[in-house]
């Protein structure tokens, strides 16, 4: 059983209201449309390459071949194809984290391989 103190500390709590400029919302926008850009072409590059036709080739199943394939493989294509840039670039890109870059990739690559048929 958890014991509770007796005696009662109160504490201040901020509360912050979020008021969507229009720069804001010109920057979700922009987010959004990076997001889905790469998730078209990840999702373009993984059917032609594990795809139907393809069904024998090993597809990455634990999460740091997953993570491998999306650093060594996925990302450098990205940047070219769709950026033509050599490294990561934030504000460029769109998707200022890179540990959120990673896991949205690897969600996916966990996605496409759950409904991959074999």
């Amino acid at each position: 059983m958890l014991k509770l103190p007796k005696t009662t500390e109160y504490i201040g709590v901020r509360r912050y209201r979020l008021v969507a400029t229009n720069d804001l919302a010109a920057k979700f926008e922009r987010n959004i449309e990076a997001g889905n850009k790469i998730y078209n072409y990840v999702l373009k590059y993984l059917k032609k390459t594990y795809g139907v036709k393809n069904l024998k080739r090993p597809y990455p199943t634990n999460k740091t071949a997953k993570l491998f394939l999306a650093k060594d493989v996925l990302i450098p294509k990205i940047l070219k194809d769709l950026y033509g840039l050599s490294k990561w670039d934030g504000k460029k890109v769109g998707i200022h984290s890179q540990a959120l870059r990673d896991e949205y990739l690897v969600s996916i690559l966990t996605n496409f391989g759950e409904h991959r048929k074999i």
